[in-house]
Parts: C-alpha cells; structure tokens; sequence
C-alpha cells in the first residue's frame, strides 16, 4: 500500500505552483516596481527559509536593507503561507500566469487544500449531501476545492441569514486560502456584516493572524467602525496582532 497521502498531495501542488510562480516572475521582474519586486523578495526569503535570520545591512547598503525589510516584517509567518501569499502577488501582477487549481475530485471533500481553521463544521453543514450545499456551506467547512466548483460571482457580497458573508466566515474559520480566492475572485475586502464588523474585525478578535496578513495584503481598512464604534484594533486578540495591525 502506498504510503502517499492527500497531505502530501496538498504540499506538491503547493511547491509546484510556488515553483512555476518564481520562474514567472523571473521572466517578467524587469516590467514589475520596485515595491513589488520587493514584497515578492520578502515572501521568497520566507517560503524558502523561514524566519528573517540575517543580520540587518548596513545603512549605507539602502538596497540590502530595503530587502532585509521585506523579509524580516513578515515575523514567524509559516512557509506555506508564504508560498501562497507569493503565488497570489504573482497572479495579481500577471493575470494571465494562473497556478494549478484544485481538483474537487482529487481531493476529499469535506476538507480544504490547506486547512489552518480548528472549527469543526457546524452541524446543519455537516448533515447535508454535497448537492445540498452552497458557497457558504463551502466555507463554513473550508472546502475551497467545493468552493471554486460552486461559487457564483453574485454571492460575494451576500450576507447569510447570520449577516455574515462569505469573507466574514473565511476569517473565522481562520481558511486563510479561502480568503485568497475569494478577495482574488472579486470580494471586497472591507465587506460589512450585520453588525458593519469587517473580516479585519473577525481575523484580529480571534487571533487569526494569517487571515490578517491576508486581509492586510487586500489594503484592508483597519480604521472603520462596527456598530459599537469599535475599530479592529480594539477588537484584537492580543498585543502582537495591535501591533501588525498598527503597522
């Protein structure tokens, strides 16, 4: 019996898709910005080493330390996040370059390609057949490969009958990848629920720090007020994440 696993099938596409994104862009680095090219470096250095362990540059190397920069901001964010923040900036910058999607076939259903979110489904999801459900139910499982089979455009800025949207649940869920595809397909990344809370405002009140530097890579407006006039800074979990939201 083999001993490959969905696990292992995950991380290949991932690795695979990183692979082909860095090649990309080193067919197109002399069309791109410096700030961009810059934002690229940091998530490279990241995926492929880790945590920034370099000393900081000279300050007369403008150049090493702008790069340094890049690198050393992004903190303890895992490789795979990493990786996918990487590919994600390349799609951004060049459309027409697009990774491999997931299979909804390949894959099991019930999970994400890279699931980060503890939660279990709630139970009225878990209970349905797979032809019963719809993009919400998708993400409240953080099934992105029966989110992209599924999700129709209109939806993104629906709000279900908790007045939540689909981006407010990715951000519970902490389903950072689902975040990724649904800002990519069109969301707006300052979406107000119910309760005119935002993701930011989900993401930092519970700790999801990935789902925040995704949000934050989207130009997410960490300034706007709930009903209770409540900013995500003063919804946040601990002082790390003010911080990251400050910065």
């Amino acid at each position: 019996m083999s001993d490959f696993s969905d696990s292992d099938a995950e991380i290949d596409i991932i690795d695979e898709n990183f692979a082909s994104a860095a090649d990309h862009v080193q067919s197109i680095h002399t069309t791109l910005l410096p700030n961009d090219l810059l934002e690229l470096y940091g998530y490279y250095k990241q995926a492929t080493i880790g945590q920034c362990n370099a000393e900081k540059p000279s300050i007369f190397n403008m150049q090493g330390r702008a790069k340094w920069n890049a690198w050393n901001e992004l903190g303890n964010m895992s490789t795979a996040i990493a990786k996918n923040l990487y590919i994600e900036k390349v799609k951004q910058l060049d459309p027409l370059w697009q990774p491999k999607l997931i299979s909804a076939q390949k894959y099991k259903p019930a999970f994400s390609w890279v699931v980060h979110s503890t939660e279990l489904p709630p139970n009225d999801v878990a209970q349905k057949a797979e032809h019963e459900k719809d993009a919400f139910d998708f993400v409240k499982e953080a099934n992105i490969a029966g989110l992209q089979m599924n999700l129709k455009v209109a939806q993104l800025s629906d709000l279900d009958e908790n007045g939540m949207g689909l981006i407010h649940w990715a951000a519970d869920r902490n389903a950072f990848d689902i975040l990724l595809f649904l800002l990519n397909s069109g969301a707006n990344v300052d979406l107000r629920d119910g309760e005119e809370q935002t993701a930011l405002h989900y993401a930092a009140s519970c700790g999801h720090i990935d789902c925040i530097r995704v949000l934050l890579s989207f130009n997410a407006n960490s300034k706007l007020l709930d009903k209770n006039g409540e900013t995500c800074l003063d919804v946040a979990d601990n002082d790390d994440i003010r911080m990251l939201l400050s910065s």
